[in-house]
């Protein structure tokens, strides 16, 4: 009974969509992770698939400034535009950035629903 069904597992497994199986990950940003810039306007996001507009949550926090070695991470307000493709996002920080270290933190699900996320560092120096 037990070889029966291993077949039909196994074509199960072999049917089912890779895409199915994948989660939304960041394939890039502007600026890089671990980069020093100027100033950006703007931070962009790509991401591997498609996200589900309702689920994004994004973060901008100052977390080292030139003369304040241990200081807590500080909100950077901003707006956050999602690309006509789902593939790409825009953050638009509400003042300029001064020079220090910032962390951007995304959380965001893509077609197989599971929340996803990660953080990215870069400088303005």
């Amino acid at each position: 009974m037990r070889r029966t069904f291993m077949p039909l597992i196994l074509a199960a497994l072999v049917a089912i969509p890779g895409a199915a199986l994948a989660h939304a990950s960041l394939t890039g940003s502007t600026p890089a992770a671990n980069s020093t810039v100027a100033a950006p306007a703007r931070i962009v996001l790509s991401f591997n698939e498609r996200l589900i507009g309702s689920t994004v949550k994004t973060e901008i926090a100052m977390t080292g400034m030139p003369g304040m070695a241990n200081h807590a991470p500080m909100p950077v307000a901003h707006s956050a535009q999602m690309a006509r493709d789902g593939k790409s996002m825009t953050l638009t920080p509400k003042r300029a950035l001064v020079r220090g270290t910032y962390r951007v933190t995304w959380s965001a699900a893509g077609a197989d629903t599971h929340r996803m996320g990660s953080n990215f560092s870069f400088t303005v120096r």
